[in-house]
């Protein structure tokens, strides 16, 4: 290799050391929330400059040194982002735990039943458990009350399949906002109930239909409620 050659080479194990810094930070920035994106198009730029640095291998014992140097440092870093996605993955990644606590702990779960939660699948079993309370709650309280709030309806004008799909949907709507990361703020079962007692006969109507199903979906990075109509015999 010369001397032009061994400049060139000197370039590149620069710019690529650089750029394995700025995946780093890029990768931090996103597993604190503050990437929306993983770092996926620089990560395999990254890549293919090592994979063709490898098969083309500098013959100047200094420059190999240093390319065994970058390379470990990069498979150092790669180890422990496939780590840390993994846990994301699975639900148990503690930034993203933490972040999930603080933000279903305004909605009403008690410090006791947070500090048991590991696992993003028991957040959702405590806000199932939350949603649930609420709901009884809201049986109890209308006895002393008769008339209904303001935009929603006396309980005898509410479409049958609220009472028979409302916490399942609720459940899974609040499930997918989690997956999102959007706030729950406000999405109580009341609301959500509201809501489907607004919606369902106007479905009916449009429809003429006599069931609806209620779908819940992930859409643009969104949790997205939609009414499907059914006709039954």
């Amino acid at each position: 290799m010369g001397l032009e050659e061994n400049r060139n080479f000197q370039q590149r194990i620069t710019l690529l050391d650089q750029s394995i810094d700025k995946l780093r930070v890029l990768y931090e920035q996103f597993f604190m929330g503050i990437e929306k994106f993983e770092p996926v198009n620089l990560r395999r730029e990254v890549k293919n400059e090592l994979r063709y640095m490898r098969e083309n291998p500098p013959t100047n014992t200094a420059q190999k040194f240093l390319l065994n140097k970058t390379d470990t440092k990069y498979k150092t870093y790669e180890q422990y982002w496939n780590r840390i996605l993994r846990e994301i993955e699975d639900g148990v990644y503690h930034r993203q735990i933490s972040k999930l606590k603080r933000q279903v702990e305004r909605e009403g779960l008690s410090s006791e039943m947070l500090d048991n939660i590991r696992t993003k699948g028991e957040l959702e079993a405590a806000m199932a458990s939350l949603a649930s309370m609420r709901e009884k709650a809201s049986q109890k309280a209308p006895s002393s009350d008769p008339t209904p709030a303001h935009g929603s309806s006396p309980t005898g004008s509410q479409p049958k399949v609220i009472d028979t799909q409302l916490r399942a949907a609720y459940e899974a709507f609040v499930r997918a906002r989690l997956k999102t990361g959007e706030s729950l703020e406000g999405i109580t079962p009341e609301r959500f109930q509201a809501t489907l007692a607004q919606k369902i006969p106007i479905v009916k109507k449009t429809y003429d239909c006599n069931e609806v199903e209620i779908k819940i979906a992930i859409k643009d990075g969104k949790a997205t409620l939609s009414f499907v109509p059914r006709k039954t015999e």
